[in-house]
């Protein structure tokens, strides 16, 4: 039962990880008092945390790939290197073909480029695949869609990001205090960044963390390879319960996903709903086995306004 209530509530949170005890227990239809000490507890766990992230784009970060790294022996030393890297936002142990993928999240091409020639020349990498996004689908991790145009942030508006990147869930009237402002100000501003894209507050499931609730859930990478449109696919997955991630891509496949479940075996029915759906011609996944780096937030530089 417990189970169940965390994966529903995770779910929630990670549509908005500022969701009130009353919104959730009305999403997930259980009593708030059942939700408040569930949250509580997942949070106090270290399984879960509420993280805000600003637009890749207020941070001037327009080149965002997802690479996969095949090692020769021990990775210890190439997952040193990809976490040491601003570049890098998630590094991850995983199986089949490659030992590692990351997110790499950058300025420009070239910048990209020669953050893939470093990890190139590292002694035991052998191979590195190369993704580029061309459209993040759906994620829990960054605002969705394009930054909206008009929109500008102020020294009070990075203020508040910073705040909320230490802790997402931090109350109003917390924030109206260090940010020098009413509280009622400070929902309105946070309310602002969120509806313009510029911010997104989300649970971000710690896995592999020890604690108890989300750190035991199994996520899945998938690479798929589609026939045609890729509407129908996309929908599909952008609805589909657990789906973390999906973007468009550019090389060895058209779609790359991340699935989060609380077990592997609804993992692998989610594998075959995927390989039934009409347009999907190829299929490739692996298993997070260790995740070693997982960091989203960012400061939003003064040259952004």
């Amino acid at each position: 039962m417990s189970e169940d209530l965390d994966a529903q509530l995770i779910a929630a949170l990670q549509q908005d990880g500022r969701a009130s005890y009353s919104e959730l227990a009305a999403r997930v239809g259980a009593p708030r008092t059942a939700v408040s000490a569930r949250v509580q507890a997942l949070l106090g766990s270290g399984a879960v945390e509420i993280v805000a992230v600003a637009h890749p784009q207020l941070l001037g970060l327009t080149s965002l790939a997802h690479v996969s790294v095949a090692v020769s022996g021990p990775a210890d030393d190439v997952v040193e290197a990809l976490c040491a890297t601003d570049a890098s936002v998630f590094v991850s142990a995983v199986s089949g073909a490659y030992d590692l993928v990351a997110e790499l999240r950058v300025s420009s091409a070239h910048e990209l480029y020669e953050a893939l020639a470093g990890l190139r020349a590292l002694p035991r990498v052998r191979a590195v695949n190369t993704l580029l996004y061309t459209d993040v689908v759906t994620s829990v991790f960054m605002p969705q869609g394009p930054l909206r145009g008009d929109v500008r942030v102020d020294d009070t508006d990075r203020r508040l990001i910073e705040l909320l990147e230490r802790d997402g869930r931090m109350p109003y009237v917390e924030l109206a205090r260090r940010a020098g402002m009413s509280p009622s100000a400070a929902r309105a501003r946070v309310g602002r960044l969120v509806t313009s894209r510029a911010l997104h507050v989300a649970a971000v499931v710690r896995r592999g963390t020890g604690g108890s609730g989300g750190s035991g859930r199994p996520a899945l990478g998938a690479g798929l390879n589609l026939g045609g449109d890729d509407a129908h696919v996309t929908g599909f997955l952008a609805a589909l319960p657990g789906v973390e991630f999906v973007a468009r891509t550019v090389g060895r496949f058209d779609l790359v996903v991340t699935v989060g479940a609380d077990s592997t075996t609804r993992l692998h029915r989610v594998t075959e709903r995927l390989k039934a759906l009409d347009g999907v011609r190829g299929l490739t996944t692996w298993a997070h086995l260790e995740v070693f780096k997982e960091h989203y937030s960012r400061g939003v530089a003064r040259t952004s306004a």
